[in-house]
């Protein structure tokens, strides 16, 4: 059978059209998948006070099993995170120890106030390592802060909610003035921890969430929580983050995240009624 060169040059322009059809498809096609993958993969910045840290850490692997997502954890003091954040650095949810660090960021953003939850509850402990050697306490006298002997850590009391509330108690007990002295300032609330861990401090406040958290301390008091602000851990999502308020409310309102804030020693509160005021 002969074929008009006609024929033949139209049957060869399209097999190269369809040829070419095939490559832009295909291209498109990954170049779609491969939009659709860098959306998913996007992480969520959570900025976390440093005493959340244990169950966020395992709240974050298990949102990320569930969701296909991945949780970045920035954990510090609620002071460096608030800085951090009004200074321009990107964030999806930011959960800090006190009211102040968080009303810090409010007012230098475009959040909506009712958007804040009161989400975690805690108590102020002092605490001694495990294996150290025993003191005298009691609360009845100032013989603890007047016999005291060897170095006490905190949370900066300057900037760290935990080193904040532990001034509080102190100065409402009479106790500051005689163990001011003795205070080694921690950069955030779980160094104040590691310090007492490590026998480098002989004694320590902190919450008592690391109390349960922890093998290497020792329970020695829990304070009247009348003696210092309510501790309240307040966390927020970025009005910008659907992923943001979307995780915020995994943290507030799932029975699975009560349950281990629970094991870890808070009280879940979870609520935008509370203010913690």
């Amino acid at each position: 059978m002969k074929y008009s060169r006609y024929g033949i040059l139209f049957f060869l322009i399209a097999v190269i059209a369809a040829a070419a059809g095939l490559r832009f498809s295909g291209f498109f096609h990954a170049f779609d998948s491969t939009m659709k993958s860098n959306q998913t993969s996007q992480p969520i910045l959570v900025f976390a006070a440093a005493g959340t840290a244990a169950p966020m850490q395992e709240l974050a692997e298990l949102y990320d099993r569930h969701n296909s997502t991945k949780i970045q954890l920035n954990l510090a003091s609620s002071a460096t995170l608030a800085k951090q954040i009004t200074a321009g650095a990107d964030w999806d949810v930011f959960i800090s120890a006190n009211r102040q660090w968080m009303d810090s960021v409010l007012e230098q953003s475009s959040l909506n106030p009712d958007g804040v939850v009161n989400l975690l509850k805690d108590r102020l402990a002092l605490v001694v390592p495990a294996d150290g050697k025993p003191f005298a306490f009691s609360t009845v006298d100032n013989s603890f802060a007047t016999q005291f002997e060897g170095h006490l850590a905190l949370g900066d009391p300057a900037s760290v909610p935990a080193g904040i509330y532990a001034r509080q108690a102190l100065q409402k007990i009479g106790w500051w003035q005689d163990l001011s002295d003795n205070v080694i300032p921690a950069v955030d609330v779980a160094a104040a921890r590691r310090y007492v861990e490590s026998g480098q401090c002989r004694a320590g406040i902190v919450y008592l969430s690391a109390v349960k958290d922890s093998s290497k301390l020792k329970l020695i008091h829990v304070f009247d929580e009348a003696l210092h602000d309510p501790i309240y851990f307040i966390a927020a999502a970025n009005s910008n983050s659907r992923q943001g308020k979307q995780f915020l409310d995994f943290l507030a309102a799932s029975a699975q995240a009560a349950k281990c804030f629970e094991h870890h020693g808070f009280a879940a509160v979870g609520s935008s009624e509370d203010r913690g005021q």
